[in-house]
């Protein structure tokens, strides 16, 4: 088959997803029936902690037509993919690394000659990123994939995690996953657990992976083979493995400074002192406990503070800062209190009384454990800030620059500030540079049964300081100044690992004298060494021909020092304010990541394939980080931690608004029959109608009175969605609970489709449950299917739909309907009370509305149906008054052949002079 070469841009970035097209990517990523891999083999190198991991994988198509297929890699999420080759007939398509703006500019042009978009997925576990690129494989032909890709681990809580994530979707008969470590000190401690999940409910098992071979050819080396045949496979599901598969280990650990490797004019030093006693700290705990942290989260948080204040030493201090609207510490007019059996009694009981409710002042509650963290400077104890959130600010100051701003003025001492961002909802960009600009760093907690492990894991990790203010020092003549990564650390945490890396003066020197100053709990700390590793002196005898590691030793100082580097510079850009200085800072990072050839923010990958033109839009992946559809037998998984606006259930409609953590719920109640107006945007031509219906009605429905006669005056009906009609772009869809139809074709539910309109794409998940709708202007609607039992369709019940808008950036300023309306609408939090147990509170109403309205609503729940979670949410009564304009019969659609009421008809006249006026 002649092969028609194109050039394929799929853009990798760290963290960095395009919406659009991960949705898409994901829906058909979880009922596509492709070719079958016939091998799968994983191979990690992992030497001075420097781990390379090289992923093989070859795909038959045994069918007698072509059939598309996706490498698809899941890997952890500070990884750089340095080298990515596809071979298809013998003939080998390489990746190239470009920068990103480069890249911006081809992709661009693939789009104007419409040419398919690639897919970049983030249904995906924790802390990870995704590589994915599709291809077509010709009839009985096979193809090849490679991906390399490096990390340097990092030491937590004692030990070195490599993960390997593993995922085929089927049996392979030939899989093989090889794990190679060499080091400079004996492995004293080595473990390979069971093949597990990213919740943590298990994470301290001791139990071992019984089909891992583990083998030792010498103290400071090993070699682990995990290849499960197909049975032991089908064992685990039929559909095959899938899991986590982690390496754990640990080294000879000495109270000395460490190794320095030194190859080839770079070095590289690691540093973890072992016997040393933990300082004295001065904790300041800043807890969000805003309305948006109400159920789970709050019990969770709650959970983890009882044990986190069990760890407390006597020696330690302490105070709780609980913010919402404002600020209330748990011992008011102190900044820190001692240690005792009496303060962590009490300290508990304020824990366990804490309520969710108000807003989130996040520069406020910062400020306060700042300014309480210099105050108590007295004795020779460690202040540390940790700060948890999982919001944005929205009262007090609110602007993020000006939050930034004041905190790093305020904190003239450099108090470290631990931010931990609970939830997809906090902003953890934000954060990112709230921490790294004051000594700490983020992390995220993500919404799941265990984040209470996940939040005492982190303050596991930060609260235990061995040796502040470590600085490390080497001989002027030595080293190239300008080279070197940081040298100066505010503490240095038990369980963790300091790694400073830099250029020599002669490439020849294979000797380095280093000295490390800090201060620990006995005083003024100095170590001292002259000591080194030279890599072309590792003896690798030890490891057999045949599986003897493949490591080019001669680069691999040089190789970590521009990793360590750029991840630094990644780091300077987060924390710097001076955009000339961003800028040179970007450029530099750049540069190095061309030249060693990483796949990092900065720079994205360009694979030459035949046939077809893919690219991810760069600009597009920065704006979201977030995916909002999983694969799965839930249908609502993937929109759990997300706040879609939505109608669903008997109608409940769900909206979250900008300005408020929380959503706003009302109910509408119409009547069966009745078509109603749920978005309309005259400026995109989208439109979203839905027909109600009710129960069926059955003997004995009606209401009963107190004294057991049946009440005429009142039927049960609850009413829901029957229909929906969603026109726009050329295409017209009409969903049922028995099928659907798009342009005039009729499907059923059942079917696992992936459809074209003109430009819009219609994918339906193949279960029968939900259908994705995704117009290329940054629309996603998602129409979920509601079935009902046997015995529920006896009683009258009916099955019904609910709709969710998940992805709204193309829907204009001008967009109205029920939903639509909101979407563009502001609303804020005055003020709250107490009334009979309940939380009310005033409600102000602007953005796109004549003028500002006021209204009062109560904080609640609403199952969300989609998740089967309670959503918290602001409940406003009689059908939204003063939510919506107008009245319910102003949505009602009376035109048969329109998705718009006559009134929104005139209107559209009016918007469409004016935009077009302005062109």
């Amino acid at each position: 088959m002649e092969l028609r070469k194109i050039t394929t841009s799929c853009l990798f970035y760290m963290a960095i997803v395009s919406a659009t097209c991960a949705e898409l990517n994901n829906i058909i990523d979880g009922f596509q029936k492709g070719p079958t891999i016939t091998s799968l083999h994983i191979r990690s190198d992992i030497h001075f902690r420097f781990a390379t991991t090289t992923v093989y994988s070859s795909i038959s198509n045994a069918d007698i037509a072509d059939h598309e297929t996706t490498f698809d890699v899941t890997l952890p999420d500070a990884a750089y993919i340095t080298n990515f080759t596809l071979e298809i007939g013998g003939v080998i398509y390489p990746g190239v690394i470009k920068e990103r703006e480069a890249a911006k500019s081809q992709y661009d042009k693939a789009k104007k000659k419409g040419q398919s978009a690639g897919h970049i997925s983030t249904n995906k576990p924790r802390d990870t990123n995704r590589f994915k690129v599709s291809v077509n494989v010709a009839a009985q032909d096979k193809i090849k994939f490679t991906l390399t890709y490096n990390e340097l681990l990092q030491r937590r809580r004692g030990s070195y995690d490599h993960t390997i994530y593993i995922r085929p979707r089927q049996i392979v008969n030939d899989f093989r996953v090889e794990v190679y470590i060499q080091d400079s000190r004996q492995i004293t401690h080595l473990r390979v657990p069971p093949l597990r999940d990213d919740v943590l409910i298990n994470y301290n098992s001791i139990e071992q992976n019984r089909l891992a071979r583990v083998s030792r050819p010498s103290s400071t080396s090993a070699h682990i083979i995990y290849e499960p045949s197909a049975q032991e496979q089908s064992l685990v599901s039929q559909q095959g493995l899938s899991g986590l598969f982690v390496v754990e280990y640990d080294v000879d650990r000495r109270l000395d400074a460490g190794d320095v490797v030194v190859v080839n004019g770079y070095f590289v030093h690691f540093f973890a002192p072992y016997g040393l006693e933990r300082m004295r700290r001065r904790i300041l705990f800043v807890l969000d406990t805003s309305g948006s942290m109400v159920g789970t989260k709050m019990k969770q948080l709650q959970t983890a503070m009882i044990e986190i204040l069990d760890d407390l030493s006597e020696e330690d201090k302490f105070n709780i800062i609980k913010f919402h609207g404002g600020n209330q510490k748990w011992q008011d007019g102190m900044s820190a209190v001692p240690v005792t059996e009496e303060s962590i009694a009490s300290a508990k009981a304020y824990v366990r009384g804490m309520i969710a409710d108000g807003w989130t002042n996040i520069d406020g509650a910062v400020m306060q454990g700042i300014e309480d963290a210099l105050k108590d400077n007295t004795d020779d104890s460690i202040p540390i800030v940790i700060f948890l959130t999982d919001g944005d600010a929205t009262a007090g100051e609110t602007n993020v620059n000006k939050i930034l701003t004041n905190i790093r003025t305020r904190n003239t001492e450099g108090v470290p500030v631990f931010s931990l961002a609970f939830g997809d909802r906090a902003d953890f960009d934000f954060l990112k540079r709230l921490s790294l600009q004051n000594n700490g760093f983020a992390r995220k907690i993500y919404e799941a049964s265990d984040a209470d492990l996940q939040l005492t894991g982190f303050y596991d990790e930060v609260s235990s300081v061995l040796v502040s203010n470590v600085t490390f020092r080497y001989l002027d003549d030595t080293v190239i100044k300008n080279t070197i990564s940081n040298v100066i650390f505010p503490n240095y945490f038990e369980g963790s690992e300091i790694v400073v890396t830099g250029q020599l003066m002669d490439t020849a020197m294979t000797d380095l004298p280093v000295s490390i100053i800090g201060e620990s709990s006995n005083g003024l700390l100095e170590l001292r060494s002259s000591g080194n590793t030279i890599l072309n002196d590792v003896d690798m005898t030890s490891f057999e021909d045949d599986t003897r590691p493949n490591v080019n030793f001669t680069d691999i100082a040089e190789k970590i020092w521009a990793y360590v580097t750029i991840k630094q510079l990644l780091d300077d850009r987060l924390r710097e304010t001076n955009q000339t200085i961003r800028d040179e800072i970007k450029e530099r990072a750049t540069q190095l990541a061309l030249k060693y050839n990483f796949v990092t923010p900065l720079t994205s990958m360009v694979v030459t394939k035949p046939e077809e033109e893919t690219m991810v839009d760069p600009e597009e992946e920065e704006e979201t980080t977030k995916s909002t559809w999983q694969a799965g037998p839930n249908p609502g998984q993937a929109l759990i931690g997300k706040s879609p606006s939505f109608v669903d259930s008997d109608p409940h409609f769900i909206v979250h608004v900008k300005g408020l953590d929380t959503s706003v719920c009302f109910d509408i109640m119409g009547q069966p029959g009745d078509r109603i107006n749920l978005v309309s945007d005259d400026v995109s031509g989208i439109s979203v109608t839905a027909a109600i219906i009710s129960n069926k009605k059955k003997p004995g429905s009606r209401r009963k009175r107190k004294d057991g006669l049946a009440d005429q005056s009142k039927d049960i009906t609850k009413t829901y969605l029957g229909e929906i009609r969603i026109e726009g772009l050329k295409t017209k869809l009409s969903f049922t609970p028995t099928n659907w139809t798009m342009d005039g074709q009729q499907h059923t539910w059942r079917s696992s489709e992936a459809l074209k309109s003109h430009r819009t794409k219609v994918v339906t998940d193949g279960t029968g449950q939900q259908i994705a709708i995704i117009f290329p202007n940054k629309v996603l609607l998602l129409v979920i299917r509601h079935m009902r039992t046997k015995s529920q369709l006896r009683m009258g019940k009916v099955p019904f739909l609910g709709f969710y808008i998940v992805e709204e950036k193309g829907f204009s300023w001008h967009t109205h309907g029920i939903l639509g309306q909101l979407l563009h609408r502001r609303i804020s939090l005055k003020k709250t009370k107490k009334v009979d147990g309940k939380t009310r509170g005033k409600l102000l109403v602007r953005g796109n509305t004549k003028k500002t309205r006021k209204l009062t609503a109560t904080l609640g729940t609403r199952l969300n149906l989609a998740t089967n979670r309670e959503t918290p949410c602001w409940m406003v009564q009689r059908n939204g008054k003063k939510l919506l304009d107008g009245s319910y019969k102003d949505y009602l659609v009376r035109d048969k052949n329109s998705t718009v009421t006559t009134k929104r008809k005139g209107r559209r006249k009016r918007i469409m002079k004016t935009t077009s006026g302005s062109q």
